[in-house]
């Protein structure tokens, strides 16, 4: 079927919200992390909790989140995804983003969370983790710095288990991310990210995923601005990883296009999307990498 009158359309209407994302972030910078508001809190529990249960069923079966030091990456605007791995176990958290978006939370939405949880956790582990958020020793932690180096940012610590969600499509360069991970990774390392590759207009989104993927380099950043979704494939990750010594790097899908949309809306892509290892079926997917050392 010749698709070539939607993808006019569509590409068109595509430009549009490309333009009104840039101009919405040079007036107000960057400030939406997620699609949960800041005053939601009952979503903003269950988000948390949702994302810690995604990343330990993704965990290559061998390994458990019980015991290990996590860093998470960008975690947005909420704190809560560190309180459920302390609930699950981890003897520590710490959080580092590139904007402050998370610092206005309090104990009480950790508590929901933890009773959330409670219900299918030791006991012991979730009143460790309520002892854990009210301490200053550094067992929970959250550092903030628009450089985002990470090393700087954990003060020379290393790490059992790096995860994020929804963040490493928003990075420039994520070779460089990469190799900052690495350089705080312990031996046996599991890195655990949740990729976004889809378009983020919402209203786009809902009727052409892949949009973003529809125009050149060259005019995707004309418009560009911090946070703007990078448009890395599944490849880049496991090229990436691989460069920088982790072993076992794999992607899971984890969203893709339904069987009878795919034709429809793969057909279009820019240079070079339109190649078929780029794997435009996948809409969201973990990235796993095991770290040797």
């Amino acid at each position: 079927m010749n698709y070539a009158v939607r993808n006019f359309v569509i590409r068109t209407i595509g430009i549009v919200f490309l333009v009104l994302a840039w101009a919405k972030n040079r007036l107000r910078g960057y400030s939406t992390p997620n699609l949960v508001q800041a005053e939601d809190v009952g979503g903003k529990v269950e988000y948390a909790v949702h994302t810690a249960r995604a990343w330990r069923r993704y965990l290559p079966a061998t390994v458990e989140i019980r015991g290990r030091e996590v860093l998470e990456l960008c975690p947005g605007s909420s704190l809560g995804t560190g309180v459920a791995l302390l609930g699950m176990g981890a003897s520590s958290y710490r959080a580092v983003d590139v904007f402050r978006l998370a610092s206005t939370e309090d104990a009480a939405l950790f508590d929901k969370v933890l009773n959330l949880l409670a219900q299918d956790h030791a006991t012991a582990d979730i009143e460790r983790a309520r002892s854990l958020v009210r301490s200053p020793d550094g067992g929970f932690d959250y550092r903030v710095d628009r450089s985002f180096d990470i090393p700087a940012l954990v003060d020379g610590r290393k790490f059992d288990l790096i995860v994020s969600c929804a963040a490493f499509e928003h990075y420039d360069d994520i070779d460089a991310t990469i190799a900052n991970i690495s350089k705080v990774a312990r031996t046996g390392c599991v890195a655990t990210h949740i990729v976004d590759y889809q378009t983020h207009s919402r209203w786009v989104r809902e009727r052409d995923p892949n949009n973003i993927y529809r125009y050149s380099e060259g005019l995707y950043r004309l418009f560009s601005f911090p946070g703007q979704p990078n448009r890395r494939r599944p490849l880049d990750y496991v090229r990436a990883f691989e460069a920088n010594g982790w072993k076992n790097v794999r992607v899971v899908k984890a969203q893709t296009i339904a069987q009878a949309d795919l034709a429809r809306l793969t057909s279009g892509m820019a240079s070079p999307f339109d190649r078929a290892e780029m794997q435009m079926d996948i809409l969201a997917g973990v990235v796993i990498a095991e770290y040797p050392g």
